[in-house]
């Protein structure tokens, strides 16, 4: 590992060095999510959709130099615990903690946002008016140790009629848009700090929101709802519908916010709804798993498993897409992030913990 653990975790934390692993402790745990410790830079000048976010910094994206370090974030919390934790998300170290709310619904997973200074929960519904309710907390101001306190008036919290029945949320890396999924078959868009609901999305076959999306920049927002055959982009500063793809059910923002990644290795512009020349990074795999923070690097899987059944996953360049770095692993069906600095994968074991399994370089 890349640095000793801290003195909190030690107790917590196994190390499987025969797979080069780090396990976190109690079981069973749940990422949240990943983030950066700080606010990213916004994306500046203009860029082909799929090129990455340039980053700070005067070499150029092109050049063979190593991505710079960025200091990234995991969160965790035990299954059934109000408890989060954020930690390295490199060495496992406790960064930072905060108790949820005690009316907090944990059959909802809280969000965190790409900043790492927001995570967002749902709340058991008004016990008066029966709204819906979700909280934004602050996850570096306040401590830890309390335990977990009942809501304190006013504050951050959202509530609505429609939030009832939430059943996921997402925050956008900014940290100033909020996301709330609807098993009624809806999403909702959020200004949160004004209490201001900005829109209500129904989903086009009535089916329930398998992901919230924003992009990088934060600037669009994609609800992707389960068995749908085209994609809405809408402004999620506004709410107003920017554009449709047809023909694109699923898929993710490119870095720069400018193209959307569908199935079978696709690029979509946004700005004009075609096709155009998928980025080298795609060249020969099925599809993408994640970008770090910076839009640098990126983790594809290959197109076959082997005899074992385990995949082939490659961590590539964005920019030139040349392999940096290899990785094989038997997908159990639990999320997986690549960490914000691009060196690592993030998920589950298999045995209800947590694993931080380094990305071999070549």
């Amino acid at each position: 590992m890349k640095a000793a653990l801290s003195t909190v975790l030690a107790a917590l934390l196994t190390v499987a060095s025969a797979q080069v692993e780090t396990r976190i402790a109690p079981d069973p745990l749940l990422i949240l999510g990943v983030a950066q410790d700080t606010a990213p830079p916004a994306p500046g000048g203009a860029a082909q959709p799929g090129s990455p976010v340039p980053a700070p910094t005067s070499v150029p994206a092109t050049a063979a130099a190593p991505a710079p370090a960025l200091a990234g974030l995991v969160a965790v919390r035990g299954q059934y615990s109000l408890h989060v934790r954020l930690l390295d998300a490199s060495t496992g170290e406790l960064r930072r903690e905060l108790w949820l709310p005690s009316e907090t619904d944990l059959r909802v997973p809280p969000a965190l946002s790409g900043d790492g200074r927001w995570l967002a929960a749902a709340l058991t519904p008004d016990p008066q008016t029966r709204e819906g309710r979700v909280a934004i907390l602050s996850t570096v101001q306040g401590g830890a140790t309390r335990g977990p306190q009942p809501l304190a008036p006013g504050g951050w919290t959202v509530r609505s009629g429609g939030l009832d029945g939430t059943q996921s949320l997402a925050l956008s890396r900014d940290g100033m848009r909020l996301a709330a999924g609807n098993r009624n078959g809806y999403a909702q868009l959020w200004d949160w700090q004004a209490g201001k609901r900005i829109a209500t999305i129904q989903s086009e076959n009535r089916s329930e929101p398998a992901a919230l999306l924003f992009s990088p920049d934060s600037r669009l927002f994609a609800p992707m709802f389960r068995g749908q055959i085209r994609t809405r982009i809408f402004d999620a500063r506004t709410g107003d519908l920017k554009t449709t793809l047809s023909g694109v059910g699923v898929g993710t923002f490119s870095p720069d916010s400018l193209g959307f990644l569908g199935s079978r290795g696709r690029l979509v512009s946004l700005a004009t709804g075609r096709e155009v020349t998928p980025p080298a990074y795609l060249s020969g795999s099925a599809g993408t798993l994640g970008f770090s923070m910076d839009g640098r690097r990126v983790l594809v899987r290959g197109l076959a498993t082997d005899g074992l059944g385990r995949d082939w996953l490659e961590l590539r360049d964005a920019a030139s897409g040349r392999t940096v770095g290899t990785l094989t692993r038997i997908a159990d069906g639990y999320p997986e992030f690549l960490s914000p600095d691009g060196t690592s994968l993030l998920g589950g074991d298999g045995q209800g913990g947590v694993r931080i399994l380094p990305i071999a370089p070549r």
